[in-house]
């Protein structure tokens, strides 16, 4: 009887280890998550708005798709301040943010998630317009991962072609 006692509880503590080894963590879950590659190719135009109370302007960028979009909202003071580069990584910088509606889904900077934005800025010459370099790492809900990548946009609005 008490071999047997014994055994069950041996039992018991291999399952319990086993299942405390086999579960998933989070790092895991969003690993077996889609991931997609966003490419932005083509500025959509901006307009004045609010992030955090405060003046700030919005920029829209998209691959051609017209559901398809990408924003950036950045504070006026922000982006005058900014020496030609925002960045936010995990929501840190509160006067920058960028977020994605592709695909019918929703991809946003995270505090929970690594996840950040970077955009370069680069002034016009007599050659080229102002333009905008995007690199960024964002998460939907659901754990999927974006990754988003550009080359440099020029900031001057693009009629589609029908």
């Amino acid at each position: 009887m008490f071999t047997r006692f014994v055994l069950n509880l041996i039992a018991v503590a291999i399952c319990t280890v086993l299942l405390l080894v086999a579960k998933p963590v989070m790092s895991d879950v969003i690993a077996d998550n889609a991931n997609i590659t966003i490419k932005l190719d083509r500025y959509l135009g901006g307009n004045d708005t609010k992030l955090a109370a405060k003046a700030a302007l919005s920029f829209n960028f998209s691959n051609g798709a017209s559901e398809n979009v990408c924003s950036i909202i950045t504070t006026d003071s922000y982006l005058r301040y900014s020496n030609n580069r925002l960045e936010n990584i995990n929501l840190s910088e509160p006067n920058f943010f960028f977020d994605c509606h592709w695909d019918d889904t929703y991809y946003f900077l995270s505090k929970r998630y690594r996840t950040y934005a970077e955009v370069i800025i680069k002034q016009p010459d007599n050659q080229f317009p102002m333009s905008m370099h995007i690199e960024a790492k964002l998460v939907s809900l659901t754990g999927e991962r974006a990754t988003i990548i550009s080359g440099d946009i020029p900031l001057k609005r693009t009629i589609a072609k029908k």
